[in-house]
């Protein structure tokens, strides 16, 4: 019994690897281009201490529904103390609107008590080279420009979290974005 029990673990482990690999290997990636922002400036600021973000994601995608379709703008940027991940919804959209880049210019909100989805931020701070991410209360984006030819969105953001006893803020100014067909 012994023997089938070691044979077993020993065949077990190797197959599993091998699997996972196999796994692994076929994973395709989404290829995105590469965000070239120049001219972009993002700032972050945590119970009064602000910091300069770098973008490291930004994607407008599109979700298809019965009634039309929904738009949304992700958003993450870091610094050497925070992160911040900016969820943007905007909808419904008719068919033929639903396949531009355009996204309306006004304040979305986000609500946990309310139960309002349009404008979700996460902030995380940085714990010792991990982000410890807090838990947004409420939260909006405003969104003051947008260019859908250069593809950059200008606006600004607030939330609180952690029962509303941390707040922050900040500013995007020309953020690149790249669309998901």
């Amino acid at each position: 019994m012994k023997y089938h029990s070691e044979h077993r673990s020993k065949t077990v482990v190797p197959v599993l690897t091998a699997i996972l690999l196999c796994m692994a290997a076929c994973q395709h990636s989404i290829d995105t281009p590469i965000l070239s922002c120049p001219e972009m400036t993002m700032t972050g600021t945590v119970q009064n201490t602000t910091r300069t973000l770098n973008l490291s994601t930004s994607t407008l995608f599109r979700q298809q529904l019965d009634s039309g379709g929904v738009k949304f703008l992700s958003m993450e940027a870091v610094s050497d103390s925070f992160k911040f991940v900016l969820n943007l919804m905007d909808g419904p959209y008719s068919d033929p609107a639903i396949s531009n880049d355009s996204l309306k210019l006004k304040t979305y909100v986000y609500s946990k008590s309310r139960r309002l989805q349009g404008g979700l931020v996460v902030a995380a701070m940085n714990n010792v080279g991990d982000y410890t991410y807090l838990n947004t209360d409420t939260s909006a984006i405003t969104l003051t420009f947008i260019n859908t030819k250069l593809k950059k969105v200008s606006g600004t953001y607030y939330f609180e979290a952690e029962g509303r006893k941390i707040t922050g803020s900040g500013t995007f100014q020309n953020a690149c974005y790249v669309t998901l067909p």
